[in-house]
């Protein structure tokens, strides 16, 4: 990775905005910022794997790895912060594309994905020391998690065969990822011989960078989590009570039950003290989030059509573009719903 693992991350988004977005919505983005645009951009760019999934980001960081991407010809400055691929930056990351970590899913679990971690190692640290008749400080302090892995634990009785079902499931969940991911995986747990080590170390250990490190065992860990919501892993399931995530953030959720209520936009507004855009944004991520939504009480069929032939003939998500090009007969609400309704279809 001559380029660090930062410059192919934003490549990746790079390809994906085309030039549409800033640095600030990579910034956002990778931070799990919960605004309308990047919910929006999430969903209209599929880059939803990516959501959340580097909290500790700055734009110094990215600003970095774009100029390394410049520097390199990977990619051109434009003006406000936007980049976008060259021919030679196309071919790089095509090149690099084993290097996405296929099973990331951060707009579904980044917000469950401490807890669960800190579940499974804690567990796992029990176990262990259990079998060995040791006794030991727990690895993690989450007064939450102590409880709760203490009830399971003393709900479940004997620890040789949940510690022996553990390991039966870790085995099989780690032969399906690369033998790496499973190392990168396995140096992190903590067991009653050894501690768990930290990225920074296992990056050292296998020369790898930090970054690189962190999204691969990202990767294991929502691999793990996605074959417990899907039944496959029965103790991984049960590790997972209580963390399935929400479709929608808190404050939609409350608006999607009172327009299941049969209250319009202007009522809801009225009723939740909140502005009538804030209640628009929280339309547009139901209609993005909620499959069986329908659009049609918020726009018509005929404005709906005109608003998907103009974003597929101009191939763009730019709301100011593709309302200029129906001569402003249509709101930004309009198309930011049909949009909403329309994810993946142009993505190039």
């Amino acid at each position: 990775m001559r380029h660090g693992y930062a410059s192919f991350l934003l490549a990746h988004c790079l390809r994906r905005f085309n030039g549409e977005r800033t640095l600030a919505a990579v910034y956002h983005l990778f931070s799990g910022k919960k605004s309308a645009q990047t919910l929006q951009d999430s969903k209209w760019f599929q880059l939803e794997p990516l959501f959340g999934t580097w909290k500790n980001v700055t734009m110094a960081a990215l600003e970095e790895a774009a100029m390394a991407l410049v520097e390199q010809r990977l990619a051109l400055s434009a003006k406000q912060r936007t980049y976008t691929l060259t021919a030679a930056g196309e071919e790089w990351l095509a090149e690099q594309a084993a290097l996405f970590p296929r099973h990331l899913n951060g707009w579904r679990y980044h917000e469950a994905e401490p807890l669960f971690w800190q579940r499974l190692s804690l567990i796992g640290q029990t176990l262990s020391n259990l079998v060995y008749g040791r006794r030991f400080a727990p690895i993690c302090r989450d007064e939450r998690t102590l409880q709760w892995v203490k009830q399971y634990l003393l709900a479940k009785g004997s620890s040789q065969m949940l510690a022996e079902t553990l390991y039966q499931e870790l085995i099989r969940l780690l032969e399906a990822v690369s033998e790496e991911a499973a190392v990168i995986f396995t140096l992190r747990l903590t067991s009653a011989v050894r501690i768990g080590w930290t990225m920074e170390q296992i990056a050292a250990y296998l020369q790898k960078d930090a970054l690189y490190v962190q999204f691969q065992f990202r990767n294991v860990l929502h691999y793990i989590m996605a074959e417990a919501e899907a039944g496959r892993v029965p103790m991984m399931a049960e590790l997972m009570s209580g963390l399935t995530p929400a479709v929608l953030t808190q404050s939609a959720q409350k608006t999607y039950e009172w327009l299941r209520k049969g209250k319009m936009i202007e009522d809801i507004s009225k009723i939740r003290r909140l502005k009538r855009s804030t209640i628009e944004d929280h339309v547009v991520e139901i209609a993005a989030n909620v499959s069986g939504f329908s659009i049609a009480p918020f726009v018509d069929d005929e404005k709906a059509a005109a608003i998907r032939a103009a974003a597929q003939a101009l191939r763009t998500r730019k709301l100011k573009e593709i309302r200029e090009a129906l001569d402003g007969k249509v709101s930004y609400f309009e198309i930011r719903l049909v949009l909403a309704k329309e994810v993946g279809r142009w993505t190039s």
